[in-house]
């Protein structure tokens, strides 16, 4: 595992939710065939990864994939006509990853004071997800008590937060629509990107095509644009 771990490394940015998932989560089996690797691990569900340089290379994977393999994590674009291969999809969630490169400009200090999330805020924060078809409270529970987080208060509401994914992905960024246009979801953005620069990580999100207001923010905090990427269950 450990010379599969090192070859991923060696592409961080391409491979850096592979590398982010396997920190924090239980690892079922780690595959490299020629220049391509297989993950296979649990969080709120049994999930697949797979990390390849083109087509030739993902069709010599295709024989190592099982009936089991259903629910697959940041595929890329170019990988889902030989992966899916005419399979009916349960539901997808489609995505821009962008990162936010070392080199860039430092993101200063946020003014607005912030608490970090606790499993108390948890049914609120699913309560005013626009995700919840795709996540779970348990999810919600598990990313508060495993990874950075920051809430803003103003008086007795929770205004806004933000946390990271499974894979270290910084996401869940949601102003309450009475609080938008205050700068609370650039604070937020601040305070997180500082959290995940304090465990040498590398910051980056997942951003849906439609959200061009989180899309805006991003590249306004100097996120740059990487990839089209893909969340989805084969149906039988």
């Amino acid at each position: 595992m450990k010379e599969t771990i090192a070859f991923l490394q060696q592409d961080p940015i391409r491979n850096m939710n592979l590398l982010g998932f396997m920190e924090e989560n239980q690892i079922k089996s780690l595959q490299r065939i020629g220049n391509s690797v297989i993950l296979r691990g649990s969080s709120d569900r049994d999930w697949t990864f797979i990390s390849s340089p083109g087509e030739d290379e993902l069709r010599a994977l295709m024989p190592y994939l099982t009936e089991a393999d259903r629910s697959f994590a940041v595929i890329e674009d170019w990988m889902m006509p030989v992966i899916t291969a005419g399979r009916p999809l349960e539901w997808i969630l489609s995505t821009e990853r962008l990162y936010l490169p070392d080199e860039d400009r430092p993101v200063d200090v946020p003014r607005t004071a912030v608490r970090p999330l606790t499993i108390r805020d948890t049914s609120y924060l699913y309560k005013h997800s626009d995700y919840r078809d795709f996540i779970s409270p348990e999810y919600i529970h598990m990313r508060i008590e495993r990874g950075p987080s920051a809430g803003i208060e103003v008086g007795w509401d929770l205004a806004g937060w933000v946390m990271t994914h499974d894979d270290g992905a910084i996401g869940f960024l949601h102003v309450l629509e009475k609080y938008r246009r205050r700068g609370y979801a650039k604070q937020l953005m601040k305070h997180i990107i500082q959290q995940v620069r304090s465990r040498g990580k590398t910051p980056f999100v997942h951003i849906e095509e439609a959200n061009t207001g989180s899309l805006s923010l991003a590249l306004n905090l100097g996120f740059r644009r990487d990839r089209l990427v893909h969340w989805f269950e084969l149906g039988s």
